[in-house]
């Protein structure tokens, strides 16, 4: 291919996670110079290769897609199903292609992007390039659950009934 459009992969697990779902924006719009997180157990530095062994995160800035294509490599002209954010010596980095790209809405967490294409690691002024979670519905949805995860336990042993003897 010649683009990075659509970068998304789904894993599906064979046992259950441990770990809470994490809701997916399919909301296109996200505002131009608000705040984001970015996740992942990449390295710290374009220059290392070790990846770290805690969770990093950074908070970095949505860009704008005309700035952004104004920045980025002409080659790789940002698309409608792309998103930028970063360049303030922050971003996502070696090791965390994938990293989800979260943004808050009323208290909760929703991912908007998937770590997918940068020039190098945190570089001022450079943002990096997400693919956009909203542009890939069609193809995520189908996988996500559509039951809330239990807060307790379930019983797994069934409750004791009685029945009447019919005459």
């Amino acid at each position: 291919f010649d683009h990075h459009q659509f970068d998304f992969a789904i894993f599906e697990l064979e046992t259950a996670s441990k770990i809470a779902p994490v809701k997916v924006n399919f909301d296109p719009v996200v505002t131009p110079g608000s705040w984001a997180t970015v996740r992942g157990w990449g390295t710290s530095t374009g220059e290392e290769y070790t990846r770290s062994p805690v969770l990093l995160e950074a908070d970095v800035k949505v860009w704008d897609s005309v700035e952004c294509n104004n920045t980025v490599d002409a080659s790789f002209p940002i698309l409608d199903s792309q998103i930028c954010a970063g360049g303030a010596d922050k971003d996502w980095c070696s090791g965390d292609n994938g990293a989800p790209l979260i943004v808050n809405k009323a208290g909760e967490d929703y991912v908007v992007g998937l770590a997918s294409l940068g020039s190098s690691c945190a570089i001022k002024d450079v943002p990096g390039i997400y693919a956009r979670t909203s542009s890939a519905r069609d193809f995520i949805e189908p996988y996500l659950s559509t039951n809330p995860v239990p807060t307790k336990p379930v019983p797994t042993t069934p409750v004791p009934t009685t029945t009447k003897p019919s005459c």
